[in-house]
């Protein structure tokens, strides 16, 4: 599946700067508190966004108007963002008061109203609908006690419901293409939507989660990092295993709880800036015994489904993937095990991780 579109980064709208003495014994009074790194900066912001604040107020002598600027760079946008920011700078005292106004998103409603009972602001429509999609999904999340299984549940009900695209049928900065609301809702989204939504249906359903942003085919892309039962962290890429044109009969799972290692082979992002996904027990091929190291292997395990059912399709990992040793001619004995009409063969992913998916006709 070709890189569809890049996340989206909201630019923050400055005020002008004021300054003057009419406000300073006001200003002097008060008591916001004082951040002076971007490391402060950021980690005060997102807690904020977490907690729904709708402002931030704080003192400054070291940040400047770049370090603000910057700022949604540096949050994922699942829970809002910062729109503007007024600066009061008081120079006999060489400090500035800052005060950042923010946009909370409907994910945190919902969160909210699902979680903790609260009621969403009546203003806020289609956090409203939001809520209601997430809740019917969230009864069949919950039937399930692992995290795996919720998992898995979660990322085929986004296969199968949502299509890649923009519900507006423009692209947009401002489309719910980029937001949970898109996807749940609306059925389409981009590759943010999709991980918003990920992260949303995993939050509701006790399952930890992240967004985790980089590159893939060169172009901005997001996707997940998940937490699962045995304490380690997965990617997982639903973007990626939504085939395009859509087709709801159709899961994949080619860049479903991958390690670093094989996630590497197609995405590129800052190691540093997420936690490291070294998790192998849950990597779906391996889990369900459809990784073949070699040709041997793959023609044992197409002996094995073929003797047990009549699949109109199947899919494998091969550790030895190359085209010519996987061609159409020695792919005959596949005829012969299944008794099919017509097989046509798709290959998902880089080596040594590729992913064959047959569909078969009978």
């Amino acid at each position: 599946m070709d890189m569809k579109k890049s996340l989206v980064i909201l630019c923050l709208a400055a005020l002008l700067p004021l300054s003057g003495c009419g406000t300073v014994q006001e200003i002097m009074a008060s008591e916001e508190m004082t951040i002076n790194t971007t490391e402060e900066l950021y980690q005060q912001v997102g807690k904020a966004l977490k907690e729904g604040k709708k402002e931030v107020a704080f003192v400054t002598e070291d940040l400047s108007q770049e370090d603000l600027n910057l700022l949604n760079q540096e949050h994922d946008g699942f829970y809002g963002s910062v729109t503007q920011y007024e600066i009061k700078t008081v120079k006999m005292l060489d400090r500035s008061y800052v005060t950042l106004s923010c946009d909370i998103s409907d994910n945190y409603y919902v969160k909210e109203a699902l979680l903790n009972g609260s009621e969403i602001p009546q203003e806020r429509r289609e956090a409203a609908e939001l809520r209601e999609v997430c809740e019917e999904i969230l009864a069949v999340i919950s039937e399930e006690k692992s995290a795996y299984k919720k998992e898995k549940k979660i990322h085929d009900y986004l296969v199968e419901n949502v299509a890649y695209g923009y519900p507006e049928g423009v692209e947009s900065e401002d489309s719910n293409a980029y937001n949970a609301y898109g996807a749940l809702v609306q059925g389409k989204a981009v590759c943010n939507g999709y991980a918003q939504a990920m992260k949303l249906l995993c939050d509701l359903g006790g399952v930890e989660c992240e967004l985790i942003t980089g590159t893939a085919d060169g172009e901005n892309h997001a996707w997940n990092l998940i937490r699962l039962d045995d304490d380690a962290w997965y990617h997982v890429d639903v973007t990626w295993d939504d085939p395009e044109p859509d087709d709801p009969e159709r899961l994949l799972y080619s860049y479903f709880n991958l390690n670093d290692t094989q996630m590497a082979q197609s995405h590129v992002w800052e190691a540093a800036d997420f936690v490291p996904a070294e998790g192998t027990k849950y990597q779906y091929y391996r889990k369900n015994d459809l990784y073949c190291e070699d040709m041997d292997a793959f023609k044992e395990k197409c002996a094995e489904i073929f003797d047990e059912d009549a699949p109109d399709h199947f899919q494998v990992l091969v550790g030895d993937y190359e085209e010519n040793r996987y061609s159409e001619q020695n792919l005959q004995f596949i005829f012969e095990y299944s008794g099919a009409r017509y097989i046509h063969l798709q290959t998902i992913g880089e080596k040594p991780y590729t992913t064959l998916y047959f569909t078969l006709e009978y």
